[in-house]
């Protein structure tokens, strides 16, 4: 009967030894849960600002390319002017 309740013991200590370690890990694995979603939160209001600057980057970028075919419109007008006033086109006033 001693020897049985060694080994009971024995079993016991060792399941209790491993419940512990076991409840360690769930604790680490929280703490490390919990760290996570407030970084995920945090990357929320991040997010959202870069979509905004994205945003405001694209209407700048259609506002240059407008003012760029602008340019390039109005340097042809100047170089048919300048060719009509010095080459002088007889049947054009």
């Amino acid at each position: 009967i001693t020897t049985s309740l060694l080994r009971t013991k024995n079993l016991m200590s060792q399941e209790l030894d491993r419940v512990s370690t076991l409840n360690t890990t769930i604790d680490d694995d929280g703490a490390l849960l919990h760290d996570a979603k407030e970084e995920h939160a945090g990357m929320g209001g991040t997010m959202k600002g870069a979509k905004k600057v994205m945003g405001r980057l694209g209407r700048q970028d259609v506002r240059d390319a407008v003012i760029l075919k602008c340019a390039v419109g109005f340097y042809w007008v100047v170089v048919a002017y300048v060719l009509w006033s010095r080459i002088k086109v007889p049947f054009l006033p």
